[in-house]
């Protein structure tokens, strides 16, 4: 049960925005208190002033309903009810970012979010202090030219070193993107904006080559793929992924090209789910309930204005993890991109999608089995996804089965060496045990 004011020490009060088309629109009030590293709360209201806009959206359609300006929405987790908000948040890297450059210090939520420049996903962005109609403020991004420098200096903060000068200025304009690994954003010759992933020490082959590959086998499966790109680097390569929430819209004459934020919620936000439930409870019924993709299935019939369609990508998706063993699959690796002029929503293009070593099971349940990584557990629940028969799910499956049995030559498109692709190999859980038996029509 959430506490109430009364009970909260100290209480940190931002104005939440959103970018409809480019304007920065007030939309609610957001009051933090993470004072305390054991507790945290939040509470959120929209203003009237945005209940009121036609263009207002509900931030979140199933937790954060646009109903009037009385309702106060609370919670004592960043996933829970408000995850909408906390989606535009950093993660672990963004968070270590900012821990180094304040010398190691604990950096307390509300510090979190306006240390964000806006640059976080999707369309929300935050202020301590209510912004004049259309204000907005540039920040200089570094440049697809700069990755060698900036590879170095990410491995520094990496390790704890605290950048300086011009480049840490740069970095600030990085500090909200979500994710644990080192990653900045920068911008090409013609101004688009791209995510960089960078190598860090110790890992035991490149994860920036074993994604692209990855991701180019989803594109030839069909399924949605951001624009990508590998860099060289003297410390390995670097995968470029182009932002998909960002659109740049036609400038009026002598104007400087406007960047729209397009709103993003993650599986995470939309499914909710209840802190009470700890890692001890994933394969208990609570966390089957939770954390499987036949909830996030129910999420896309509630919010997709193409159920269809999106629950096949979906069951796509979630075979071709099993297939390149991508077991850290979790809540906030799926996305929805909200329809434009409507307030529905679609799969948001596929990302993260990495071979994982050491994982035996997947974050998020699969089938009857469970977390099991199996071609067969990814047969056993096929209804779920609006598949009729399993015909049509064994379909899916071979064609994602298909293109994956040709990693090779994907791999050797993103220029992995035989050792890495060794190590890779003995990570595929799914293709010891064959493919799955046919059974009897349903």
């Amino acid at each position: 049960m959430a506490r109430t004011k009364k009970q909260k020490s100290v209480e940190s009060e931002l104005f939440v925005y959103v970018d409809i088309r480019g304007e920065a629109v007030l939309a609610g009030i957001l009051t933090l208190d993470d004072s305390d590293e054991n507790h945290f709360f939040a509470e959120f209201t929209y203003v009237q002033s945005y209940v009121g806009d036609p263009r207002a959206f509900a931030l979140d359609p199933l937790n954060l309903p646009l109903v009037d300006a009385r309702t106060t929405f609370r919670t004592e987790s960043r996933y829970e009810r408000l995850g909408a908000i906390f989606d535009a948040a950093p993660d672990a890297w963004g968070r270590n970012v900012m821990r180094v450059d304040n010398a190691g210090a604990r950096v307390t939520e509300d510090e979190v979010l306006l240390k964000g420049r806006g640059m976080g996903v999707g369309a929300l962005f935050f202020s301590a202090r209510q912004l004049t109609p259309n204000m907005r403020k540039t920040y200089r991004l570094p440049e697809v030219g700069q990755l060698e420098s900036l590879a170095g200096l990410l491995t520094d903060i990496d390790q704890g070193v605290k950048p300086k000068g011009l480049y840490r200025d740069i970095l600030g304009s990085s500090w909200d993107i979500g994710g644990a690994r080192p990653k900045t954003i920068v911008r090409d010759d013609e101004g688009e904006m791209w995510i960089a992933k960078f190598p860090r020490k110790g890992d035991s082959y490149d994860r920036q080559r074993v994604e692209y590959a990855n991701l180019q086998m989803a594109k030839a499966i069909g399924l949605t793929v951001p624009d990508i790109r590998l860099a060289e680097t003297h410390l390995g390569a670097v995968l470029l992924t182009h932002r998909f929430d960002r659109e740049r819209l036609a400038a009026e004459q002598g104007a400087e090209p406007v960047v729209a934020r397009r709103h993003f919620l993650s599986g995470a936000s939309l499914i909710s789910p209840s802190v009470q439930i700890g890692k001890r409870e994933l394969d208990g019924p609570r966390g089957k309930a939770t954390y499987s993709y036949a909830r996030l299935a129910d999420v896309v019939r509630r919010v997709s204005s193409n159920p269809v369609q999106d629950l096949k990508e979906l069951y796509a998706r979630m075979v071709l993890n099993v297939a390149v063993h991508n077991t850290d699959d979790h809540l906030k690796n799926v996305g929805f991109l909200k329809d434009e002029g409507a307030h529905s929503y679609r799969l948001s293009p596929l990302f993260d999608v990495v071979t994982q070593e050491g994982s035996a099971k997947h974050y998020l349940h699969i089938g009857a089995a469970g977390r099991e990584s199996s071609f067969e557990n990814c047969l056993s629940e096929y209804r779920r996804f609006g598949l009729r028969a399993e015909a049509a799910a064994q379909e899916i499956l071979e064609h994602v089965r298909g293109v994956v049995r040709e990693r090779q030559r994907f791999y050797d498109m993103a220029g992995m060496s035989a050792e890495e692709v060794a190590q890779v190999e003995a990570s595929l859980m799914a293709w010891r045990h064959g493919a799955p038996a046919v059974r009897s029509k349903s």
